[in-house]
């Protein structure tokens, strides 16, 4: 076939695409499928988020925490273990574009990059779940309850969370 004939059936076609309605419904359904389908295949992100180890954090917490209760009077050696419910988070910032394809509007966003870097909004540190605490003064009413006190104080976590025991 040549140019002209191409041509003249690509006419023919949009011609009874324009005269046909069940075709301009089928064409339409085919054109949204195939967006729905890119879609799905690349995701439409709605909190971009990094998760990041947290084990270095709550370790760091942990050693603090000791070495700050061991100084309260009577306490003597501290272990302390910390229960995180998730890992570390990083929201980052996003660039929004909107374009408008057949009258409909679709919104993308990709992660803002400056510098060969992403910008990184805020940090959410990992929610705490529970504080395990053993020290050798813990028999004490008195040590104990400082103890308690300075966790509660230092985590900002509740009192049921927190669990004292007696070191052997």
């Amino acid at each position: 076939m040549n140019e002209k004939e191409n041509k003249k059936r690509f006419g023919a076609f949009l011609n009874k695409i324009k005269s046909d309605k069940k075709s301009r419904i089928i064409i339409l359904i085919v054109i949204f499928s195939l967006l729905a389908a890119f879609l799905l295949l690349v995701g439409v992100p709605k909190k971009e988020t990094v998760s990041v180890k947290s084990d270095d954090y709550v370790e760091s917490l942990e050693k603090k925490l000791s070495s700050v209760l061991c100084k309260i009077n009577g306490a003597g050696k501290v272990a302390v273990m910390i229960t995180v419910e998730s890992g570390m988070e990083t929201v980052l910032a996003k660039k929004t574009s909107v374009t408008e394809t057949n009258g409909r509007k679709v919104t993308e966003e990709t992660p803002l990059i400056v510098g060969g870097k992403t910008v990184i909004l805020k940090e959410n540190y990992p929610k705490i779940v529970g504080v395990l605490i053993i020290a050798e003064g813990a028999d004490n009413i008195s040590v104990m309850r400082k103890i308690q006190d300075a966790t509660l104080s230092v985590l900002d976590v509740s009192l049921k969370q927190v669990e004292i025991l007696s070191m052997n």
